[in-house]
């Protein structure tokens, strides 16, 4: 028997369970604890750690993500307004393809790409150059 993997599948079923089914779940889970010798309890062990890397990994996905909607979601009304090529040229030095990748969240090289805070302070520095711009012109006859 692979210790992980019937640890794994009874903390499933036991999570997945409620009632009479939970209390079976209890039951087979203290059976299977009391089953174990030194050596399963360590592999025991490094299964939760697994589990919790897993979870935390779940966790920093949820929050990349949340990161991208919220960036995405700012700025979807302007985007369409403005050269992302020129806005990224004259205001970071790089590709529209950086800035997009940013905004996006895309992963590049197994990370997803966020603006670092400089860059959110370059960012925001930038749109407000651009609105006192567009608020100065007055075109007139």
């Amino acid at each position: 028997m692979d210790v992980k993997k019937e640890f794994i599948r009874l903390k499933e079923q036991w999570m997945n369970s409620k009632g009479e089914a939970r209390e079976k779940a209890d039951v087979e889970m203290q059976a299977f604890f009391d089953s174990l010798t030194e050596k399963d309890k360590k592999l025991i062990a490094e299964a939760v750690d697994e589990d919790f890397s897993k979870i935390h990994q779940k966790i920093e996905d949820c929050k990349n993500l949340s990161h991208r909607i919220e960036v995405r979601k700012r700025l979807e009304e302007v985007l369409p307004f403005i050269s992302i090529s020129k806005f990224a040229e004259v205001y970071f030095g790089k590709s529209a393809s950086w800035l997009h990748q940013r905004i996006n969240g895309n992963v590049v090289h197994g990370k997803p790409c966020r603006f670092t805070d400089e860059e959110i302070d370059i960012f925001n520095k930038a749109l407000q150059d651009i609105s006192k711009k567009i608020g100065s012109l007055n075109i007139s006859y």
